[in-house]
């Protein structure tokens, strides 16, 4: 049988069993209840990511295996290292239970083949999902805490500072210190935004134009500038910031009260991200909770205050104003950049293109795309899936996936059927030539056999994988082309947004040289 193991250690915790010791847990388990039935290991393993939902990429490449019938028997070592999210798990073994797949956790020694094993597991599930809740309830509680006192909480320092042990009460806590040549830099940075008039991404493309560079020595980026001109941490806690905050609607802490915002502490906000370490985005207002720093600060208030106020002026309604392109959001330049519209009225007419971001911030010796009309560019992309429309065989030419060269899964099923009958007749003779000196090669040559038989069965495997993956490509791509023929006869009844949408659900990959349209479906 085909085995797979699957591990995972948590970010938050080092107390759980390290992935090696996992696997080695698992493979003396397995080795012990299935004596001689391992045909091979499969490792997958995911470090430093939480329970608390399936986005993880070992395990995304254990299902996709299981999806192909790779996959015998999935062993873990305990059942919270699969999931600690009742909904993910049961939908995880409610597709190895569709394919077959019988599943061990070593710890818990659950026999899912009774139904009050399979009601302990989801019992034992349900209490792992409870006290990652509970765990992470603490942990956030502890982090307030924290927060309300000043302390940094986060991870690097933000820009201008340096992290700074410091023991209060005879406990040891991190602050805030700040980095003179970072300092100078935000502060810089800030005079620049105000005086110049630009926007951000202006900004950015002047800095580089005039061959400035970050402390950390690269081009300047929009998102970069954003992150620094709205960073809190720096300026000074008075009370017109602390208005700021409240009117946004802020948790404002209690033990800090208006009239201690006197401008000699910096401020501290905690909870301004959520999604963890791997994805993370910009939190509610209201989830954030502000407090003074035990840090100080050194952005005057009236500088930072002036900067938002700028940063809220600039921003507008994310509404198209003219059609979408058939092909935004999905053509990339050859230098692998996205390829953004610009628009621009000549003669009375909207006209449009496509034109390279790296290219427009970066210059001309990051990338030597020109720009070029998007109806150009959309119309080459139209002509390629009328040719589809009109025979859905061609889409065989825009497909990334070649078809395989391998050996026939049915050949080697015959070569593995001869083995084995080889290795029977051998040992039927190994029984009649008991004790003789013929015995020993015999042996010899069962052992050597038994070898050639598992690389067979391996091989097999791995054929029959590649063509169950050529049947599920085939499928797909049956029904790109299904949904390709739909975009061309009803082309005209469609939107630009529908259009759009459709091209994206059906192109992989789309790529403009300057010359030539690459589509990849």
């Amino acid at each position: 049988m085909r085995f797979s193991w699957y591990g995972r250690k948590s970010v938050y915790s080092d107390k759980s069993d390290s992935i090696d010791n996992q696997e080695r847990m698992c493979r003396e388990h397995s080795d012990f209840r299935f004596p001689g039935e391992v045909e091979s290991w499969a490792r997958y393993s995911d470090e430093d990511f939480s329970g608390a939902n399936a986005n993880r990429p070992d395990l995304k490449r254990l299902l996709h295996d299981v999806e192909l019938g790779l996959v015998d028997v999935l062993v873990v070592y305990q059942l919270d290292r699969l999931s600690r999210n009742v909904r993910d798990f049961s939908n995880i073994y409610s597709l190895l239970d569709a394919k077959g797949v019988k599943f061990i956790s070593v710890k818990e020694n659950i026999d899912t083949s009774t139904p009050i094993g399979r009601a302990m597991m989801y019992v034992t599930v349900v209490f792992a999902q409870m006290e990652r809740e509970t765990i992470s309830a603490r942990v956030v509680d502890n982090m307030n805490g924290l927060a309300k006192k000043g302390y940094w909480v986060g991870g690097m320092a933000p820009l201008g500072y340096v992290r700074m042990p410091i023991e209060v009460d005879g406990k040891k806590h991190v602050s805030l210190a700040i980095d003179p040549k970072g300092a100078e830099y935000l502060l810089w940075l800030y005079d620049r935004f105000i005086d110049s008039g630009k926007s951000i991404g202006a900004l950015a493309t002047a800095c580089r134009n005039e061959g400035g560079l970050t402390p950390k020595g690269c081009y300047f980026r929009s998102s970069e500038i954003y992150t620094v001109l709205t960073s809190p941490f720096a300026v000074e806690a008075t009370p017109e910031i602390y208005d700021f905050f409240a009117a946004k609607g802020c948790n404002m802490d209690p033990g800090s009260p208006r009239e201690k915002w006197d401008g000699t502490h910096g401020v501290m906000i905690y909870g301004r991200k959520t999604g963890g370490k791997h994805v993370s985005r910009r939190a509610p207002y209201e989830h954030w909770l502000v407090a003074l720093g035990y840090h100080k600060p050194f952005v005057p208030a009236a500088k930072w205050l002036a900067v938002q106020d700028r940063l809220s002026a600039n921003t507008f309604a994310k509404t198209m104003k003219y059609g979408t392109p058939l092909l935004r959001g999905v053509v990339r330049c050859k230098c692998g950049a996205l390829m953004m519209t610009a628009r621009k009225v000549y003669k009375g007419q909207v006209q449009s293109a496509y034109y390279c971001r790296r290219r427009s911030r970066q210059g001309v010796e990051a990338c030597d795309c020109k720009q070029i009309n998007t109806d150009v560019l959309d119309e080459k992309a139209l002509e390629a899936f009328r040719r589809i429309d009109l025979d859905h065989g061609l889409i065989r030419e825009f497909l990334e996936v070649e078809p395989s060269t391998g050996p026939d899964p049915k050949e080697l099923a015959s070569k593995i059927s001869r083995c084995e009958a080889k290795i029977g007749k051998l040992t039927a003779a190994l029984a009649d030539a008991d004790g003789s000196s013929a015995a020993k090669y015999i042996v010899a040559e069962i052992e050597r056999m038994d070898l050639e038989l598992q690389a067979l069965k391996r091989e097999r495997d791995i054929a029959v994988s590649e063509e169950r993956a050529r049947g599920l490509a085939k499928k797909t791509a049956e029904a790109k082309a299904a949904e390709i023929s739909r975009l061309i006869r009803g082309l005209d009844g469609f939107s630009d947004v529908e259009r759009n949408e459709i091209v994206r659900s059906v192109v992989k990959s789309c790529v403009w040289d300057g010359k030539r349209l690459f589509i990849s479906l």
